[in-house]
C-alpha cells in the first residue's frame, strides 16, 4: 500500500518505495491468492495440588487471547470489494505475501475493462505522526472522508495527477489507504484523490470504527 502509502507500508522504506510498489502491482498479475490469517485462542488448563484423600480434578480455566496484530484488511468480504468498484479476484496480501513494517496490507485492482489503478490498505499500530516523516511523505492536508477526519498526503516525489493517499486513526491503529495509477495508463479520466475518497467511503462499513 508509490503508495503514497500505497502500497506504501516492515522496514518502512520497503513499503514506501515507489519501485517496490510498482513491483507489487506487477505481482498482482500472477493471480496469487493468500489465505487470511486466523486468530487462534489460547486455551490454558489450570492444575492444582490434590491430596491422597482428595483427587477431585480442578476446573479448566480458559483465557481468551487478545489480538496480537492489527486488523487484516484482506478480511473485507469479496462482495463489498466488488460493490466498491474493485476486482476481488486481484486481491493481494502483503508485499509479495509478507507484512511490512508491522503493517497488515491488502490491495486490489479496479474492475476491468478499466483496470487503471491499484488500491491498497495498510493497517498498523502507529500514530498519525507516522506520515509526518518529511523525508518520505509530503503535501499533508486535513480532509474529511465520509464521517472520518483524515489526512491526505503524497509520497515524496509522487505525481499527484496519478496517485493519492489518505490516513486516519481508529483507536490504536493507523489506517492508510492509497491509490496508484498504473504506469500503462495515460491521462486517466479521474482525479486520484477524489477516486480514493469515494473508495474509502464505499468501504467504510467494513473498516474498523
Amino acid at each position: 500500500m508509490n503508495s503514497t502509502v500505497s502500497g506504501t507500508g516492515r522496514g518502512g522504506t520497503a513499503s514506501k518505495n515507489i519501485g517496490v510498489l510498482e513491483e507489487w502491482t506487477t505481482a498482482m498479475h500472477r493471480a496469487r491468492r493468500w489465505l487470511p490469517a486466523m486468530a487462534i485462542p489460547l486455551l490454558l488448563t489450570g492444575c492444582a495440588s490434590a491430596t491422597e484423600d482428595d483427587a477431585t480434578p480442578t476446573a479448566a480455566s480458559t483465557i481468551i487471547s487478545t489480538p496480537t496484530g492489527p486488523w487484516n484488511p484482506c478480511t473485507i468480504p469479496d462482495e463489498a470489494i466488488e460493490q466498491a468498484g474493485l476486482n476481488a479476484e486481484t486481491e493481494e496480501s502483503g508485499i509479495f505475501g509478507r507484512d511490512q513494517n508491522g503493517f497488515k496490507i491488502c490491495g486490489w485492482e479496479n474492475q476491468p475493462p478499466a483496470s487503471k489503478y491499484y488500491f491498497s490498505i495498510f493497517v498498523g499500530f502507529k500514530g498519525i505522526d507516522y506520515i509526518g516523516d518529511a523525508t518520505t511523505f509530503d503535501r499533508l492536508q486535513p480532509t474529511r472522508v465520509g464521517t472520518r477526519d483524515a489526512t491526505q498526503y503524497q509520497q515524496v516525489g509522487a505525481d499527484a495527477s496519478l496517485n493519492c493517499a489518505l490516513a486516519f486513526t481508529v483507536g490504536a491503529e493507523l489506517i492508510m489507504t492509497t491509490l496508484n495509477t498504473s504506469a500503462l495508463a495515460h491521462s486517466p479520466q479521474y482525479d486520484p484523490c477524489t477516486e480514493l475518497n469515494e473508495l474509502v467511503v464505499r468501504l467504510d462499513p467494513e473498516l474498523p470504527s
